[in-house]
C-alpha cells in the first residue's frame, strides 16, 4: 500500500544506533494519533503504556538498510518503520493523510502544492529536520539517475517530467507540476532521507565519490550506529539468519492525546525463521506475539486460543497485493542462448496454454481453505479502481474479467498448434525444433506459494510439458527475476488502492517490468498502450473517466500475461490477548510495513 509496488519475501551487523536523547517535552507540532478519540476512526483503540519488546516472525533476511533502492519487502519491512514521508496513509482507513507535513494547499489549477513541514523534529540522531532533507530525498535521490530508485517510476507526470521541489523556507517546500496528476499526494509518501548522513554519498552533490555510489550505501555491513531515520523505530542489531531488533526512536513525532510518544514498545525484535512452519511453532510456544497465520493453521490455532491466550482473527477481506507465476520472455538474452524457448515464451499463445493449465479453484480451496479468491488483475481487489467493478468504487461483479478458466485439453490443442509436442517419444514435448524443452518453477519457502507451485508442477506435467518445481531462498529469488535470469518464477507483490502505484512495474521502462526488461527498448503495441493508459489515468481528477482508463489497463494486461495471476487470501491474524491493540490488525494497516500490524499503537498489557 505504498507509493510503488514492491516484491513480497553476510557478515552480521551487531551494533546500538548512535540514537539521541529526545525531546524534553512534546514538540509543538507533534503529530497526535487520535487513540481512543470518540467519533474518529480509533476510537475502538486503547491508550498504551511504554515498554517491553514486540516479537514477531519474519521469514527472510533483510538484503539493505537503503530504503530507496529496496524492491523487496524483506528489506522494506524494516525500512518503512524507519522512514516517514511529507503524507502517509492512515493507520485504519487507509486514507492519505499529512505525516512530516503538517498541513498543505493545493493551488486553484492543482499544479502547485505547498508543504508546511513540522516544526522542531529532529532525526533519530538529534539532528534537525528541515525543508533541505525533503529537496535532498526529491532532488538527489529520487529524481536522480544516478540512483536506482524505486519510486522515481511514480513520479513522472504524463508528460515525462517531473514535479519541480523548491525550498521557500526551513519548513516549507513546493512541488510544482506541469500538468494535472491525480496521484500526486499519494506520492507524497515518498521515504524522508537524512542530507546530513547520506549527501556525501551522492555524486552530483560530491563528484569525489563514483556515480552510482548511493546504490551501495546502507548495506548490511555497515556500521548500524550510521542509520538514521525518522519513523518510529530503528535498527539496531542485525544477526544474520536469526533477528533484528529495532528499538524506539527517541525524537519520533507521533503522539497519543494523553502525551505519551510512540511507539509504546521500547523494542521490536524481528525473529528470521526458515518457514512459516517455524513461525506457526514459535507462536504456539509463546516465543512470538503475533503471527499472519495461514489457513491451514486456523484448525490447529482455534481449540488453543481459550486455553493459551490468544486471538484467531479470520475475516472476509480481501487482502491487498497479487501472487503470480513470471515467466520470463527475455530468458538468456544477456548471454545469447535459449533463443528458442525466449522466443516460445514470448508467444502469447504458449502463455495462453500456461494460463488455462491454472488450477486456481483448487488452489483455494485446498491450500486457501476456501479463504481466497482467484485474481486476474494486477489491480488489488479492495481498490475502487478495480476493473472487476462496472464503476469507479462501485460493487464488484466481474462483468469485464479476463478469466482463463482450467482447461487442460485447450491447453494441449494450444501447444500442439505451436509445434511443442513429443518428438522423441520420452513422455515429454519438446521444442519446435526437436530439442528439449524443460521448464523450472521457482518460488521461495512459503508453505501456501510451495503448495501453488506442487499444483501447477502437477498439472504442466499432466499435459506433458517437463516442469520440475525447486525451492530458493526469497533473496535468491528476487535476484533472478530482477535480473532477468530464471525461468518461471512464482511470486507476489504489496498493492494498494491507487494504480499508478504499479507503474514501476506495469511500464514498459518499470524497474519491476521483470517478465520483460527488454520492452523499456523495444516495447510492443500492448507495452506503449499500456504506457499511455497509466498517464491518461494520472491525468484527470474525474475519477470516472480515470476508471475507464485504467480498466482498459487492466484489461490489456490481462491478456498480454505477463504476470500470470494466481489468488489471493483473505486477511488472517493471530496475537496474544496481551497485545494491546493487536485486534485492529487489518489489511489497510500498513503505514509501518506490510504484515497488517499497527506496531507503533500496540503495546504490552502486562505492564
Amino acid at each position: 500500500m505504498r507509493k510503488t509496488l514492491i516484491l513480497v519475501g553476510l557478515l552480521a551487523a551487531c551494533s546500538l544506533a548512535a540514537l539521541g536523547q529526545g525531546y524534553d517535552t512534546m514538540p509543538a507540532d507533534a503529530h497526535v494519533i487520535p487513540i481512543g478519540v470518540e467519533g474518529t476512526v480509533y476510537e475502538d483503540m486503547e491508550l498504551g503504556v511504554r515498554g517491553g519488546t514486540l516479537h514477531i516472525p519474519n521469514i527472510e533476511d533483510p538484503k539493505a538498510w537503503n530504503n530507496h533502492t529496496a524492491k523487496e519487502t524483506s528489506t522494506t519491512w524494516f525500512t518503512y518503520r524507519m522512514h516517514r514521508g511529507l503524507m502517509n496513509l492512515d493507520h485504519i482507513s487507509g486514507a492519505v493523510v499529512p505525516d512530516f507535513a503538517k498541513s498543505y494547499e493545493i493551488s486553484e489549477d492543482g499544479l502547485v502544492i505547498t508543504f508546511h513541514l513540522r516544526e522542531g523534529i529532529n532525526w533519530s540522531d538529534g539532528t534537525p529536520i528541515t525543508a533541505d532533507d525533503v529537496l535532498f530525498t526529491f532532488n538527489d535521490v529520487i529524481t536522480n539517475e544516478d540512483v536506482d530508485c524505486n519510486a522515481r517510476p511514480g513520479m513522472i507526470l504524463p508528460d515525462g517530467t517531473f514535479p519541480i521541489c523548491e525550498k521557500v523556507d526551513d519548513y516549507t517546500v513546493t512541488f510544482t507540476l506541469s500538468t494535472i496528476y491525480r496521484p500526486i499526494l499519494n506520492q507524497m509518501t515518498f521515504s524522508l532521507m537524512p542530507k546530513h548522513k547520506l549527501a556525501q554519498y551522492v555524486h552530483k552533490l560530491n563528484p569525489d565519490v563514483p556515480a552510482g555510489t548511493f546504490n551501495e550505501t546502507w548495506t548490511l555491513d555497515m556500521d548500524l550506529s550510521e542509520l538514521v531515520g525518522n519513523g518510529p523505530w530503528i535498527v539496531t542489531d542485525y544477526q544474520v539468519n536469526v533477528s533484528v531488533t529495532m528499538e524506539r526512536n527517541p525524537y519520533y513525532y507521533g503522539y497519543d492525546p494523553a502525551g505519551t510518544q510512540l511507539p509504546y514498545y521500547d523494542k521490536i525484535v524481528s525473529h528470521i525463521v526458515a518457514n512459516q512452519d517455524v513461525s506457526m511453532l514459535k507462536f504456539r510456544n509463546g516465543e512470538v506475539d503475533v503471527y499472519a497465520m495461514r489457513p491451514e493453521d486456523i484448525p490447529i490455532l482455534l481449540p488453543e486460543g481459550p486455553s493459551k491466550g490468544f486471538q484467531v482473527m479470520v475475516t472476509d477481506l480481501a487482502q491487498y497485493g497479487t501472487t503470480w507465476i513470471c515467466p520470463n520472455l527475455d530468458i538468456g538474452l544477456a548471454d545469447g542462448t535459449d533463443e528458442e524457448k525466449r522466443e516460445l515464451y514470448r508467444n502469447v499463445e504458449f502463455r495462453e496454454a500456461i494460463a488455462h493449465l491454472l488450477d486456481k479453484d483448487t488452489m483455494v480451496q485446498n491450500v486457501l481453505n476456501g479463504l481466497g479468491t482467484a485474481q486476474w488483475t494486477g489491480v488489488s481487489v479492495p481498490s475502487p479502481f478495480y476493473a472487476g467493478r462496472d464503476e469507479y468504487g462501485g460493487p464488484t461483479t466481474e462483468n469485464d474479467a479476463v478469466w482463463f478458466e482450467y482447461d487442460p485439453a485447450l491447453a494441449a490443442s494450444k501447444l500442439d498448434a505451436l509445434g511443442v509436442v513429443d518428438q522423441d517419444g520420452d513422455g515429454w514435448r519438446d521444442l519446435p525444433s526437436g530439442a528439449p524443452l524443460t521448464i523450472e518453477i521457482n518460488a521461495n519457502d512459503n508453505t501456501i506459494r510451495i503448495a501453488y507451485c506442487l499444483i501447477i508442477q502437477d498439472d504442466l506435467r499432466a499435459v506433458g510439458l517437463n516442469a520440475n518445481f525447486q525451492v530458493v531462498d526469497f533473496n535468491t529469488l528476487v535476484n533472478r527475476l530482477l535480473g532477468a535470469t530464471g525461468d518461471i518464477i512464482q511470486l507476489g507483490l504489496t498493492g494498494g488502492d491507487e494504480p499508478n502505484s504499479g507503474k514501476n512495474v506495469y511500464t514498459s521502462c518499470g524497474n519491476l517490468h521483470a517478465y520483460r526488461y527488454s520492452a523499456c527498448e523495444d516495447p510492443d503495441e500492448v507495452d506503449l498502450r499500456i504506457d499511455e493508459l497509466m498517464d491518461l489515468g494520472a491525468n484527470t481528477f474525474d475519477l470516472d473517466e480515470a476508471f475507464d482508463y485504467y480498466k482498459e489497463y487492466q484489461i490489456l494486461l490481462a491478456h498480454q500475461l505477463g504476470y500470470i495471476y494466481l489468488c489471493q487470501p483473505t486477511f488472517l491474524y493471530t496475537y496474544y490477548d496481551y497485545v494491546g491493540n493487536a485486534f485492529m490488525a487489518s489489511p489497510t494497516s500498513t503505514p509501518g510495513g506490510n504484515n497488517g500490524l499497527l506496531t507503533e499503537l500496540c503495546f504490552d498489557k502486562r505492564l
